[in-house]
């Protein structure tokens, strides 16, 4: 998601622009690659945001989004899971957080990721196409992981 598209015409406000800043910087260095200073600028940015505001939710999913560019998965989670503590209703980050779970030989937590994330769909207001696209991909990894769980229940 670009920021830039959600800030009203004309000129934004002082303030406003100051703590966009780090996000603009940190898109800039993710679109470079240069991911560990991306991640440092995404968490600078953080302290411009109150806790449990939508801002700080896409700030989250997109260090998470270079997390996961890296390889590192167990820092994914956190940074997703951060996000849920807080009360994200995105359905991105439960979508992620099921995936990054199934990958890592843990089903059942997956499972649950995909329930919460059907749950959240409604209080997220989702549009009608994105509310079928994602009730689509979490029935669909419920079902991978569920078949993944009756598969280690077996050994």
């Amino acid at each position: 998601m670009n920021l830039r598209k959600l800030l009203p015409r004309g000129k934004p406000p002082e303030d406003v622009m100051q703590s966009l800043a780090p996000v603009f910087e940190g898109e800039r260095l993710h679109k470079q690659e240069r991911y560990g200073q991306a991640v440092v600028r995404y968490k600078q940015a953080l302290q411009h945001f109150p806790v449990g505001s939508g801002g700080r939710f896409m700030i989250y999913n997109k260090i998470g989004i270079v997390y996961e560019k890296l390889g590192q998965s167990d820092q994914a989670i956190a940074i997703y899971q951060q996000g849920v503590k807080e009360g994200a209703i995105t359905p991105f980050t439960y979508q992620r957080l099921a995936f990054l779970y199934l990958d890592s030989g843990r089903p059942q937590k997956a499972v649950d990721y995909c329930n919460k994330g059907l749950k959240c769909l409604k209080p997220a207001k989702t549009n009608l196409f994105q509310e079928i696209y994602f009730q689509i991909l979490f029935r669909n990894l419920r079902r991978k992981a569920e078949r993944l769980a009756r598969g280690l229940g077996k050994s």
